[in-house]
């Protein structure tokens, strides 16, 4: 027997056990908690999202290609060098992966860096472009619920106090998410201090190979220079980037509520849109879904629109931006794997296929 198979075979093991369990939280999500929290049943949702003609289902993939577009300018900012096709295939495929599985982020990385290997990328730089992605993505998520209630504000309505206190956390977590930033890439002693907080915890997750303590601060020093020169160079592309996906997904979601007959104000589909993208960042499943839907619909309904519309529109909306990119990301990933270069490489006696 291989003394390696239970280690090979709890992993395995442990990813099923987490996927039934997301599934199944995912469609009590859905199927029990989104109808009760609407008032309305599946057979009348259903009824709502038969009625959309394939001309409008066109357009609203249209609207979705471009907010696909627009984030990959983000992409190829974090990654100099990184053109735009396999900014689009690093996107889409790492969706994919993150779609399905509960803490699928960490396999999406993996298979993201295993593409930027194949394309000559060094490590440390996909490290980078890893981490100010993430960077802006937060940001834009916290910014969200601030946005939000400006709108709100300005237009004279009156927002509930679960809205309220969603715009005051974001507000307060943006505040200090820019401040950490700004202060971690700007001073060097505090950047010092993070390092030598963080590399210790990094090391026992297994996240940082072995070293000496100030080999590991020397390292994370050096990431965060990296970082910080993209940034200074980067930063108008990665925000114009990150402004234009960001509005192309609000005006998705908009165009889904018309398409179920609802017309409702900017200040609701951003309030909407921010509570949306806030519990994406839930990982108990993947993207966040069940909870985002019903976070989602239930922001519009306490704005006063329409229960059914509401709910088929927010459906709508979430196929495209979370189940549509299981299937094209599925496609475009094995198109990869099939056109990729293959090079042979000469380990010791022995010929590997790359």
């Amino acid at each position: 027997m291989d003394a390696r198979s239970p280690r090979a075979t709890a992993p395995s093991w442990s990813v099923l056990v987490r996927a039934i369990a997301a599934a199944g939280l995912t469609l009590a999500a859905l199927w029990w908690a989104l109808p009760r929290v609407a008032g309305v049943g599946w057979s009348a949702i259903w009824t709502v999202l038969g009625s959309i003609s394939p001309g409008t289902a066109l357009v609203l993939a249209v609207l979705w290609m471009a907010g696909l577009l627009a984030h990959s300018f983000v992409l190829t900012a974090a990654l100099p060098g990184l053109s735009r096709r396999r900014a689009l295939t690093l996107n889409l495929t790492g969706s994919a992966v993150s779609n399905v599985l509960p803490f699928g982020g960490a396999l999406g990385l993996a298979l993201n860096l295993s593409m930027v290997r194949a394309w000559r990328f060094r490590r440390s730089s996909y490290a980078t472009f890893v981490l100010v992605t993430s960077i802006w993505d937060v940001l834009a998520k916290l910014a969200l619920p601030v946005v939000a209630m400006a709108f709100m504000t300005a237009a004279g309505a009156l927002p509930t106090s679960s809205l309220r206190s969603g715009a005051v956390l974001g507000s307060s977590l943006l505040v200090a998410v820019m401040a950490l930033t700004a202060a971690g890439l700007s001073s060097d002693r505090l950047a010092g201090r993070a390092a030598r907080v963080v590399a210790p915890v990094a090391r026992r997750l297994g996240r940082l190979d072995q070293g000496s303590p100030a080999q590991l601060d020397a390292r994370l020093l050096e990431a965060r220079d990296r970082v910080r020169q993209v940034v200074l160079t980067r930063w108008a592309q990665l925000t114009t980037g990150m402004l234009g996906y960001v509005a192309l997904q609000g005006l998705l979601l908009w165009f889904c509520l018309r398409a179920v007959g609802l017309t409702e104000p900017v200040y609701a589909v951003l309030a909407a849109l921010a509570a949306d993208r806030l519990l994406s960042l839930i990982p108990l499943t993947p993207g966040g879904a069940g909870f985002a839907e019903v976070g989602a619909a239930a922001t519009l309904i306490a704005c006063g629109a329409d229960p059914l519309g509401v709910t088929a529109g927010v459906l709508l909306y979430r196929a495209f931006i979370f189940l549509l990119e299981i299937p094209v990301g599925g496609l475009w990933l094995g198109c990869w794997l099939v056109a990729r270069p293959r090079t042979r490489t000469v380990v010791g006696a022995q010929v590997v296929a790359l």
